[in-house]
């Protein structure tokens, strides 16, 4: 689409990003406070920046660019979904060139290429549209706790109706995420943000 925002130009404040997923109602038990403490939290543990992006002089403020916006919804998704966040962390970091391919493949093909939709049709005439990539970890956690995963993989919308309606016996995958639609709705919402302003506050 022609009005597609450049992805590769996206710049936000820590507090952008924090509105964002305040505005995006996924994590509507935490407040404000809380939220942006996970958010530090997981930046400390190298989620959603490297530790090169984040050797900076003391003065230079961390900009969130498109990769590092998504990651961090992704992040907050799967905290929702009740998955730890020492394997929250291991998820986001285990492959993360190919993570983040993905994080970009999820927006510029949200309804073309592999996130072409689809359509399934009830024998009543009722029809359900399934459209965008999917971000699959094929993960799952034993019962002592150790995580396994075969890395990320997008799965396009036939694959992760597949895959989440599949038949599991004794194993319990997380289930895929609706990537294309996270990361489009975040970059929506993301450049409607406010620049909020460090320091003194303005008169008036």
């Amino acid at each position: 689409m022609s009005d597609q925002p450049n992805i590769s130009t996206l710049s936000f404040t820590h507090g952008q990003v924090l509105q964002t997923i305040e505005a995006m109602h996924i994590a509507e038990w935490l407040d404000r406070p809380a939220l942006d403490s996970i958010l530090k939290k997981l930046r400390r543990d190298k989620v959603p920046f490297t530790a090169e992006e984040l050797d900076k002089p003391q003065w230079e403020q961390v900009r969130y660019g498109y990769v590092h916006l998504v990651e961090c919804v992704v992040a907050i998704i799967m905290m929702r979904d009740g998955i730890a966040h020492r394997h929250i962390v291991e998820l986001l970091t285990v492959d993360r060139p190919k993570l983040r391919e993905a994080y970009k493949s999820a927006f510029t093909d949200a309804n073309k290429g592999l996130g072409e939709p689809i359509t399934l049709k009830h024998s009543d005439g009722r029809e359900i549209h399934i459209s965008g990539l999917y971000l699959d970890f094929m993960a799952r956690v034993n019962p002592l706790g150790v995580l396994t995963t075969t890395g990320p993989r997008l799965l396009d919308p036939w694959q992760a109706l597949s895959r989440y309606m599949g038949l599991y016996a004794g194993i319990h995958p997380l289930p895929p995420i609706r990537l294309s639609d996270l990361a489009t709705e975040a970059v929506r919402v993301a450049t409607l943000m406010p620049e909020l302003k460090r320091g003194r506050k303005s008169a008036g």
